[in-house]
């Protein structure tokens, strides 16, 4: 399962180089194409471990083309004044498969279907590159595709970028929140030593923050992303921290709701951010960046709970660890950017 990740964290860097190439609706093209190669190498070819991974490989690469250039893509048909909502829209289509698509995956494998369930991954790929090649195609040339002559290299805009300072606070507070997201990945560890299913937990969040992407999308044009993006980590941390000190179902409920209103805000948000603070120019290295935050997160966060649980004897003193520090630090940047705010009724490009 890892192999997809890594393969990704590699390619996504590079994907913007493409650009100079191809309109984006080739590149989502290109990416369906390779998570189709690699759902038909499953179905045929795994016999061997090996080949599982090889084939899982290719599945990288789809995910680091697709995952890039779509951020791109909603730039440019996005308008500005409905961005939130629209973000809010398409972070629910993210959940959905979880829903919708496990289910009946499940289903197939406990009545031993296996060949109907490993050739049902073909099959809705190849409905999904019919959908990808019936959307708007670009009339125009990317939004920002370099010319061969241009004097920087990829490496120096990303450069570039690094210098900026709400690129630099962005980074920071996607590292926090990814973090706290993907503690979710061990978390049943923590339910298991508090003798609570961890679905309390899970399937109240996961509902409450899909009624207010669905519902409450406006708000995310409505508020100044720039401050809650940040309070939105604090709240995920100290829900995660809270989960420490349950011990019955009704208050692992109560954190997990809570826990879905920063989940179901935050995440909307800093996807919103990706196209505010990238611009015309930066979009797709910023969709990168946060990419590799993202991915990163969710390789870096089970082993670091693991081993300080190794330290710290039990999974519930990892999380009062890990996530109290997590939450101290999101909430000085929030209380940071709160106090920004106040003196500046806007913010420039170049603060935060």
């Amino acid at each position: 399962m890892g192999i997809c990740y890594g393969v990704s964290l590699t390619a996504r860097p590079f994907v913007p180089i493409l650009e100079r190439y191809c309109f984006y609706n080739k590149i989502l093209l290109l990416g369906y194409a390779f998570f189709f190669l690699s759902a038909m190498g499953i179905a045929l070819f795994t016999d061997t471990l090996y080949s599982a991974i090889i084939w899982r490989g290719f599945a990288g690469l789809g995910l680091s083309l697709v995952g890039v250039s779509l951020t791109a893509y909603e730039r440019h048909f996005i308008p500005e004044e409905i961005r939130g909502q629209s973000i809010a829209f398409i972070t629910i289509a993210y959940s959905l498969p979880s829903l919708v698509i496990v289910p009946p995956m499940e289903w197939l494998i406990t009545n031993k279907m296996y060949t109907c369930y490993i050739f049902s991954f073909p099959v809705m790929l190849l409905v999904g590159t019919a959908i990808i090649s019936k959307l708007p195609k670009l009339k125009a040339p990317p939004i920002y595709a370099p010319s061969k002559t241009e004097a920087e290299s990829n490496l120096k805009i990303y450069i570039k970028l690094l210098k900026n300072r709400s690129v630099l606070l962005f980074i920071t507070v996607s590292a926090l929140f990814a973090l706290t997201d993907a503690g979710q990945l061990v978390f049943v560890q923590l339910a298991s030593e508090k003798g609570v299913a961890a679905s309390y937990f899970f399937s109240i969040s996961a509902g409450t923050a899909l009624f207010l992407r669905f519902l409450c999308g406006k708000v995310l044009d409505m508020i100044p992303r720039r401050v809650y993006a940040v309070g939105a980590g604090a709240i995920t941390a100290a829900m995660m921290l809270s989960a420490t000190f349950a011990s019955t179902p009704l208050a692992f409920m109560l954190c997990g709701l809570v826990f879905g209103v920063g989940m179901g805000f935050g995440y909307p948000m800093l996807m919103c951010l990706v196209l505010d603070l990238g611009g015309e120019k930066y979009t797709t290295r910023l969709a990168v960046v946060f990419g590799l935050i993202y991915s990163g997160s969710f390789f870096v966060a089970p082993v670091l709970i693991e081993f300080t649980a190794t330290l710290a004897g039990t999974a519930t003193a990892a999380y009062r660890i890990i996530y109290g520090m997590i939450f101290v630090a999101s909430l000085t940047l929030t209380l940071r950017s709160i106090k920004k705010y106040k003196k500046a009724t806007q913010y420039t490009e170049t603060e935060w």
